[in-house]
């Protein structure tokens, strides 16, 4: 997280939180009905219809409309919060969760959507992905191709096609199919990737993918890998305020389904003032990027925060236990000390199972010449030294 944190800073977004016990009013009817449905929506004590949040977009849009004549515009920021979604929990899909936002507001520009692709880019090759890819869409361009097929509902037709992962193309179109989609087969067809993005542009040539067409310039003139971008004209983000550009990141590293979401919504902040601000960003699942990171053995090597462990050695050793354990925390040093006087080898076991390197004695012996016994657990040797060195010795230690 603190890498991620870094890395959201280096582009220049700065952090905010936003409330998490919200009106229902502020929540509901932003997502469509789906989301609604999954929405941790009650009363509270005080008879108020209260709701959690469902992502961290419509809160912070409820803030800028708030707040708008205060911000710079446009306003570039970045959050990690807990979101809550009343969701069946499965790996890599929990009913409490963080997410990590960027989001830019008030400007239509598509430069937004390439700095956005450059972020995604770097977070994921920072953080050790080395099989990912941002699959993208714009939600014009697919209202153009429903409208052609003289689809009247677009927001259902959408809802369905967002679903297209999880079902299949065959259970997409009987769905289609069902709300009254006379060529769901055919539009299934022409939804469907090709093979590379040059032929995928060919085969909507009867349709305006401008837009599309000059956000891959704008990438290539920032150095995002064209590479990790693949146009699916069958991308649909469910959620009802996206207008524009979307995206999904994706990695066979992760298969717990899209590692980041997000894309362009141009009204959302008129749901709560009067003015127009445009917006777009994306949300990054912290949850899932660790089961990746993990089952990539990136996270084998991190270690618990303690690098000494104090122990007592007896009753009459608890003071000057404390002492020193007192003296290497003033010092900077990540330390602990056990709680009670107990047999060493209990204590040794208690670092190991926190990898703590380093274990400092001091019995009788010790206590009687001034000095401490450092056992390094790593190797099994131990070291005796002057009580008054112990800070400069582990200073000197963790600097080299």
């Amino acid at each position: 997280m603190s890498n991620i944190r870094q890395i959201f800073e280096r582009f220049g977004y700065d952090s905010i939180e936003t409330p998490i016990i919200n009106p229902a009013e502020t929540i509901l009817g932003k997502y469509g009905e789906e989301g609604d449905k999954l929405t941790y929506s009650f009363k509270d004590n005080g008879d108020r219809n209260i709701a959690l949040p469902y992502d961290l977009t419509v809160p912070f849009a409820r803030l800028v409309a708030a707040n708008w004549s205060k911000l710079p515009i446009p306003f570039k920021r970045y959050q990690i919060q807990r979101v809550w979604r009343a969701d069946k929990p499965q790996k890599g899909r929990q009913r409490e969760f963080y997410q990590c936002d960027i989001d830019i507001i008030g400007t239509k520009s598509l430069i937004c959507e390439a700095e956005v692709t450059k972020v995604i880019t770097t977070l994921f090759s920072e953080l050790g992905f080395s099989q990912f890819v941002i699959k993208l869409n714009s939600r014009r361009l697919l209202n153009s191709i429903l409208n052609k097929f003289g689809i009247e509902d677009a927001t259902s037709a959408i809802r369905i096609i967002d679903k297209l992962a999880k079902i299949g193309k065959e259970a997409t179109v009987e769905m289609l199919i069902e709300i009254g989609v006379e060529k769901a087969e055919e539009l299934m067809v022409l939804l469907m990737p090709e093979n590379n993005n040059e032929e995928t542009f060919k085969k909507l040539a009867d349709f305006d993918t401008s837009e599309l067409k000059e956000f891959f310039d704008l990438c290539e003139d920032m150095k995002v890998p064209l590479n990790r971008l693949q146009f699916d004209p069958s991308l649909a983000r469910g959620l009802d305020y996206y207008t524009g550009i979307s995206f999904e990141v994706y990695s066979d590293e992760a298969p717990f389904g899209a590692l980041c979401a997000g894309g362009r919504y141009d009204d959302l902040c008129s749901m709560f003032c009067d003015q127009d601000f445009s917006g777009v960003g994306v949300a990054f699942g912290f949850a899932r990027i660790m089961l990746g990171l993990e089952a990539m053995g990136k996270l084998d090597d991190v270690k618990l925060s303690s690098e000494v462990l104090v122990t007592i050695f007896d009753e009459a050793g608890v003071s000057d236990s404390l002492s020193i354990y007192s003296d290497l925390t003033d010092s900077g040093i990540n330390s602990e000390v056990y709680f009670e006087p107990s047999k060493l080898v209990k204590q040794f076991k208690y670092a190991n199972k926190k990898d703590i390197p380093f274990v400092v004695i001091i019995g009788p012996e010790e206590k009687a010449k001034g000095e401490v016994t450092i056992k390094n657990m790593n190797t099994g040797k131990q070291k005796t030294i002057p009580k008054t060195q112990l800070c400069s010795y582990f200073n000197n230690y963790t600097n080299v």
